[in-house]
């Protein structure tokens, strides 16, 4: 029963995710409700604001998953993996990055972030969430080669190479395959890490 319970969670979940995308590109951020998006969905507004406790939250659906997926690539490392390639496996290893980082909502997002005040703020706080959520963990995970102030370092470059490199690679690789942008952005990624798998001294 709670797998039939928490089917019906995740469909819901998508069908106000696919209505908040569809509205703010037709009828613009500013002019949608979450009453609206609720409407679209087929569900309540309060069910909605269950969901998403804000209209930002519904532009960010799956930004906890991503950060979640780099915490465990961490504490299930390998003993003799390097920090920087956990990081990179859970950039390769995230079903989402095709579409969260990658594909038409990533696009919609940046346009957003760009000319929404509102939405730049959420955006700026939640960043700053993952990245010191992100740096915790690689401190524990490697508490003799990073202090915390160099753990917050390196995922503050993961961080910004994965999404300055994830706004290139869904501009110029449009076309292509998710398994071609996700390799892309990894590679990417990777190059502009490349100093950091040395220990730092």
């Amino acid at each position: 029963m709670a797998g039939l319970r928490e089917v019906k969670r995740e469909r819901t979940r998508q069908l106000l995710v696919a209505a908040a995308d569809r509205l703010f590109r037709e009828r613009g951020y500013a002019q949608t409700t979450v009453a609206d998006i609720a409407a679209a969905a087929g569900v309540s507004t309060r069910t909605a604001f269950t969901y998403f406790p804000t209209k930002d939250d519904l532009l960010f659906p799956d930004a906890d998953e991503r950060v979640r997926t780099a915490v465990e690539a961490l504490e299930q490392r390998a003993a003799d993996d390097e920090p920087v390639d956990a990081l990179l496996r859970a950039l390769r290893s995230a079903d989402i990055a095709a579409t969260d980082l990658l594909g038409d909502r990533a696009a919609l997002r940046t346009s957003l972030i760009e000319s929404e005040p509102s939405v730049r703020g959420h955006a700026l706080r939640r960043l700053a969430d993952a990245q010191s959520t992100i740096a915790a963990a690689l401190h524990r995970a490697y508490p003799d080669r990073y202090s915390s102030v160099q753990a917050a370092a390196l995922v503050g470059a993961f961080v910004g190479a994965a999404s300055a490199a994830a706004a290139v690679v869904s501009r110029d690789h449009a076309g292509a395959s998710d398994d071609e942008r996700r390799a892309a952005l990894s590679d990417a990624v990777g190059e502009a890490l490349a100093p950091w798998t040395t220990a730092p001294s």
